[in-house]
């Protein structure tokens, strides 16, 4: 009876966390949207304050605008700073990125 406790418990943890992205990410798509309309520099004004509340979308993309110097100068430590802080709560596309940066 344990063993089918726990195997439901592994089954719907993650469907939790995934709900959780979403409504993470949602929070984060005001920012985006601003982002991929080109205007940069509001943007990450609104990208840089989710992110400096541990936001981890915003935090990715506010790493890639240091890293890209998208409506801001560009600044390599500061984006892996920022991909860091969302690698470590999980943030796939930051770990990724991390990977690629240590390559090149």
């Amino acid at each position: 009876m344990k063993a089918k406790g726990l195997a439901l418990l592994l089954i719907l943890f993650p469907l939790h966390l995934m709900a959780e992205q979403v409504v993470d990410n949602k929070r984060c798509s005001s920012g985006l949207a601003i982002y991929i309309a080109g205007d940069y520099a509001k943007a990450f004004e609104v990208l840089k304050v989710e992110a400096d509340n541990g936001l981890d979308c915003a935090q990715h993309w506010v790493a890639r605008m240091y890293q890209m110097g998208h409506g801001i100068p560009m600044n390599k430590e500061l984006s892996k700073t920022y991909y860091k802080l969302a690698a470590g709560q999980g943030f796939e596309q930051s770990i990724l990125q991390l990977e690629l940066l240590k390559n090149n």
